[in-house]
């Protein structure tokens, strides 16, 4: 094992000097409030010199370090204002500092000692000026809602799933085994099949998955039909009283707004554009995604199925935890001047 971090000279000398008026190993620990074992360590050190002075440390061996805590400064400065630079750019930008400093050095000092992730980033919708806008005008109006009105939302969306060659789970290869013998691969195709489903959720639970017939998505006249065929229901089950859609060309027609009020259903109006990370249904969507994986999806039919099974399987809990998270998304937005949020 490694050494940990040095003691500095105050306290080598505060160890030498309790040892000297007789004070002993646990004493001079709990007194300057070190490591009994670095203590102890200290305490032998200044018996074996046989004298009062107390001892040094000894030069640690090694190359000595190429970069100095100015060069991290001007590091992390660098790296605040350019996110995405790598270390060979680094050492190029700055080279009155970095000149004989490698790259794998760099990289090291800023995962170590600089706390640098180099990962992919997130990927969040591109909004205009006047999405961010129209964002904060949302923001601020529907902020003044009590949780007892979210929780009275029905919040519905769609979302495309694709048929894959997975039959269910990882293949046990016996070593020395060939891995492209087609027990243990999977098909893959060029153009896959995909579904789209339709669903919606409440505080209280969720409605029927409409799944829509094979490679076909939604327009203004289809989602009209399936509204008038499942929105009532799901208010029910759901036991919700206003709806939520987001702002997609089929679901702001006119015909599917004329319906609305020819009905009298209360939707939520003035919906911002691109901004799944307001609404919670989004994260349904990404959780039965990553639950498909290691289930066989490898035709439509089994796809379907799966995602019906994962649907009716949805914990109330995570349905409440969703509904209620709406006020902290919208002062995460409102927060961020308009800009993504991490939801």
């Amino acid at each position: 094992m490694g050494r940990g971090k040095e003691l500095t000279k105050e306290q080598i000398a505060a160890i030498s000097s309790l040892t000297l008026v007789g004070k002993d190993n646990k004493e001079i620990s709990a007194i300057t409030g070190l490591v009994l074992r670095s203590v102890q360590r200290w305490t032998k050190k200044y018996k074996d010199a046989g004298d009062s002075d107390p001892p040094l440390h000894k030069k640690r061996t090694g190359k000595a370090r190429l970069t100095s805590q100015r060069t991290l400064k001007v590091l992390q400065r660098q790296v605040d204002l350019e996110p995405r630079i790598s270390a060979k750019e680094l050492r190029e930008k700055i080279p009155r500092l970095l000149q004989d400093v490698s790259a794998r050095t760099i990289q090291r000092r800023l995962r170590d000692d600089l706390c640098f992730q180099y990962r992919a980033p997130r990927r969040k919708p591109i909004l205009t000026t006047l999405q961010k806008k129209k964002r904060l005008l949302f923001c601020k109006k529907y902020l003044a809602w009590e949780l007892e009105k979210w929780k009275k939302v029905l919040w519905s969306d769609e979302s495309t799933f694709t048929v894959t060659g997975n039959r269910g789970g990882k293949v046990r290869l016996r070593a020395g085994s060939d891995p492209y013998h087609p027990k243990y691969t999977e098909g893959t195709v060029k153009h896959p099949d995909s579904v789209m489903v339709w669903g919606a959720f409440g505080y209280h639970g969720t409605g029927e998955l409409v799944v829509l017939p094979k490679n076909l998505t939604v327009n203004k006249e289809r989602y009209l039909e399936l509204l008038a065929d499942h929105l009532e229901d799901c208010f029910i089950a759901c036991q919700s009283e206003i709806f939520q859609q987001d702002g997609a060309p089929a679901h702001t027609a006119k015909l599917v707004s004329s319906w609305f009020e020819w009905v009298g259903v209360d939707y939520i109006r003035n919906w911002s554009g691109n901004s799944p990370d307001l609404s919670p249904i989004g994260n349904i969507w990404a959780l039965m995604k990553r639950r498909l994986r290691g289930r066989d999806s490898s035709t439509v039919l089994k796809l379907v199925a799966q995602l019906q099974d994962i649907w009716a399987n949805l914990d109330p809990s995570l349905l409440q935890n969703l509904a209620l998270s709406v006020p902290k998304r919208l002062q995460s937005c409102s927060k961020k001047k308009g800009y993504p949020t991490k939801y």
